[in-house]
């Protein structure tokens, strides 16, 4: 038995020691809880106790999107110092919105006057609208979800959706990389109740970092409904194909790969088309690279040579080209770099080449844009989700990339007493 001491004596020790971590660890309990007032609000609360006074505690949270880094953000919500202690913070959407259903992921960290620390396992809520009764139906990477209209009203949308989106991978090789969701509200009222300062003229709005459309589609509106829904679906495929934290891409090439993907051009766009086309009236690929024009008839021009453009360039170069197009753009190349790149000419070199293909001549030069394209034709949204004035540390945050770790942790003080 001699020869067992030593492994005994050990045993004996580290059992000295582990109670005093355990102890360390439990010294500290909490219970947690979050509420949703959709759409103003969303309170994270914390009751935690302890054998010593509550020092300290911070809630991290980051909300789940598509992005170059991992944002945390830190508050430290005001309480009383105390063996027990009840806080909370509210997240005020009226001052710094989310959108609808995203997810948040968050954490609290406590700490007593004794040195004991606890830090929760990291949970998730959902800013979810339950002001109705939801149903959903998922098919691959697509979850639709919808509160007014039969089953077949869904199917019916999520069957032109793939077979739109089926035919612009043939024929372009874009395609979904991550899911998406899309809510489909009755009306375009009952969406604007889900949105905070929203147009009146809203039907829609992408939120593309997060995979989230949400669309006002009523049940005997499907003709509408169906080509919305494509189109913005479309444009998730765009951004996930494209996104990077360097630039965009030029506004004929998102738009006009949505519009491809709706099927033949409607008829009161290819006649606008085709009257600019008769008249040489066309708008340059310069100038379509950026913001399509406010007045109706610019804009559908716009929305119509995008389409003409993308069509181009997949019947006479094919799918491999335009899937290399967009590969080079999510590695943040500029316009002409990218064009040429692949097809070997410029933005001006793309607009000769078109117009020569529709029996016109080349148009004079114009300074290619070099800024990357903003507010696209559809209303499209990035809603802001960071606090303490990371806002404005967005951009900053893809100047100093090469500097910075796996994650960023941003704190905002509230202030504690």
């Amino acid at each position: 038995m001699k020869k067992f001491v030593p492994f005994v004596v050990i045993i004996l020790f580290l059992l000295t020691i582990v109670p005093g971590t355990s102890q360390a660890q439990q010294a500290i309990s909490a219970s947690t809880d979050t509420r949703v007032e959709f759409p103003t609000a969303l309170t994270f609360s914390l009751n935690t106790e302890s054998s010593a006074d509550i020092t300290k505690i911070v809630l991290d949270y980051k909300v789940s999107q598509i992005t170059t880094i991992s944002v945390i953000s830190e508050v430290e919500p005001q309480f009383d110092t105390g063996p027990k202690v009840e806080t909370s913070w509210v997240w005020d959407m009226l001052q710094n919105s989310l959108p609808p259903w995203a997810e948040v992921q968050y954490s609290w960290k406590i700490e007593d006057a004794a040195g004991h620390e606890l830090e929760t396992p990291w949970q998730t809520v959902q800013f979810s609208d339950d002001r109705y009764h939801w149903k959903s139906l998922t098919e691959g990477k697509i979850t639709l979800s919808w509160y007014k209209g039969d089953q077949s009203f869904a199917q019916e949308l999520m069957d032109t959706a793939n077979s739109a989106l089926e035919k612009l991978g043939q024929d372009t090789g874009a395609y979904l990389e991550q899911s998406v969701n899309v809510y489909i509200y009755a009306s375009s009222k009952d969406l604007l109740g889900a949105l905070i300062y929203p147009q009146e003229w809203t039907g829609g709005i992408t939120f593309s970092q997060y995979g989230i459309i949400v669309i006002g589609i009523a049940p005997d509106n499907l003709e509408w409904g169906n080509g919305a829904v494509t189109h913005e679906l479309a444009h998730l495929v765009t951004f996930q194909m494209t996104y990077n934290p360097y630039s965009g891409i030029p506004t004929w090439l998102n738009e006009g790969l949505s519009m491809y993907a709706q099927g033949p051009l409607d008829p009161t766009f290819a006649s606008l088309l085709d009257k600019a086309i008769s008249e040489d009236k066309l708008f340059s690929v310069q100038t379509l690279s950026s913001d399509f024009p406010a007045d109706p008839d610019g804009a559908r021009l716009s929305y119509a040579e995008s389409y003409g453009l993308i069509q181009f360039l997949t019947q006479h170069y094919g799918q491999e080209k335009m899937l290399s197009l967009l590969s080079i753009f999510k590695q943040g190349s500029t316009y002409d770099n990218a064009l040429e790149a692949v097809y070997g000419l410029d933005t001006g070199g793309l607009d000769s080449l078109w117009r020569q293909s529709l029996g016109l001549s080349p148009q004079p030069p114009t300074p290619t844009p070099t800024r990357p394209a903003g507010l696209f034709g559809c209303h499209q949204a990035s809603a802001s989700t960071q606090h303490g004035g990371l806002a404005g540390l967005g951009a900053l945050g893809i100047v100093l990339l090469p500097a910075i770790g796996e994650a960023l942790r941003i704190r905002a003080q509230r202030g504690k007493r």
